[in-house]
C-alpha cells in the first residue's frame, strides 16, 4: 500500500504542529501547543502509531513550535529531533538541555531523507528572541516513479522568489495566513509581532505565483491555511477572501481548508 497524508494538528500563536506519514514512516513538523495525552489521542484518532514517527523536524526556535512537550514526547517515544544547529544552540540554552539526553539530529540548508521522505529547508524571514535559524520544508515521497510534495510555509514576513520556486508543484501546501493588514494596523499599530507573519494578500499572491510557476496540473489540491491570528483575522471571511482573489486570476481546483489553535483537521491524503 503507497500514500501520503496530512493532518494539522494545532496551528497559531499558541502552539504548532503537522503530521506527515506513509504506509512506512511518519514524522511531525513543529510539536508544540498540543499536551502528551492530547497528541497521542490525535495520533489515535488519526491512525497513526507514535512508533511510526521516525522525526520531529523544528522551523524555528519560538516557544509556539518547540517547547518542553516537544521534548516529553521525543523522550517517551525514542523519536530524533530534526534541528539547525543555530536553533538548537538556543533552545539547549533555554530549556537546560544537557548533551545526549534527547537524540538530536543537525539538519543544514540542503536536503535531507528520513525513511521514504525527502526533506528540503529553505530559509524563511522571521525575527524575535530564541527564533534561531528559521526555516520552511517541503516534503517529497516518491513511490514508483510518482512524486508527491507537500510544502510548508510559515512563520515569514515575506515570500522571496527563490522560497516559490522551492513550492513550486506542491500537491499539498499548508501557509501562513496570520492576519488581515489593515485590521492588525488598526487594532495593533505599534506592534511589531504580526509584521513577522504573512499576511492574507502576501498569501494569496504567493499562492498564485506557486500554481502558475508549477508544471504539475493539480498543484496546490489542497491548502491548508495556517498560523491565523485570533486578533488580527477573520477566520469566516478568509477563506472567502484567498479564494477570491486567486480566482482573479483563473485558478481553481484549490481545496481551502482552515486550521485550529485547538483542535487538529481533517485528514487529507495526497494522490
Amino acid at each position: 500500500m503507497s500514500y501520503l497524508k496530512v493532518c494539522v494538528l494545532r496551528s497559531g500563536s499558541s502552539g504548532n504542529c503537522t503530521a506527515i506519514w506513509t504506509a512506512k514512516s511518519g514524522i511531525l513538523i513543529d510539536c508544540a501547543g498540543i499536551g502528551l495525552k492530547e497528541i497521542e489521542k490525535d495520533l489515535k484518532d488519526i491512525e497513526l502509531d507514535p512508533s511510526r514517527i521516525n522525526g520531529i523536524v523544528i522551523t524555528h526556535g519560538h516557544e509556539d513550535h518547540i517547547c518542553k512537550n516537544t521534548f516529553k514526547i521525543a523522550g517517551r517515544y525514542g523519536i530524533p529531533i530534526y534541528i539547525h544547529r543555530d536553533t538548537y544552540q538556543v533552545i539547549k540554552e533555554r530549556y537546560c538541555i544537557k548533551n545526549n539526553q534527547f537524540k538530536i539530529m543537525h539538519h543544514t540548508e540542503k536536503s535531507f531523507i528520513i525513511n521514504d521522505l525527502n526533506i528540503a529547508p529553505f530559509k524563511t524571514f522571521h525575527n524575535g528572541g530564541y527564533v534561531g535559524k528559521p526555516f520552511g520544508f517541503c516534503i517529497e515521497y516518491k513511490h514508483k516513479g510518482l512524486c508527491r510534495k507537500v510544502g510548508l510555509l510559515t512563520d515569514t514576513s515575506k515570500v522571496t522568489d527563490s522560497m516559490v520556486r522551492m513550492l513550486h508543484d506542491c500537491k499539498c501546501l499548508i501557509i501562513e495566513c496570520n492576519h488581515d493588514a489593515k485590521l492588525a494596523q488598526d487594532r495593533s499599530p505599534n506592534q511589531w509581532t504580526w509584521r513577522e507573519h504573512l499576511n492574507n494578500e502576501a498569501a494569496a499572491f504567493a499562492l498564485i505565483k506557486i500554481k502558475n510557476g508549477s508544471i504539475d496540473s493539480v498543484a496546490l489540491k489542497h491548502v491548508f491555511l495556517a498560523h491565523i491570528s485570533e486578533r488580527h483575522n477573520k477566520p469566516r471571511t478568509l477563506i472567502s477572501r484567498i479564494s477570491n482573489d486567486i480566482r482573479k486570476e483563473n485558478i481553481a481546483g484549490c481545496d481551502l481548508m482552515l486550521t485550529y489553535r485547538e483542535k487538529r483537521t481533517q485528514v487529507k491524503e495526497i494522490l
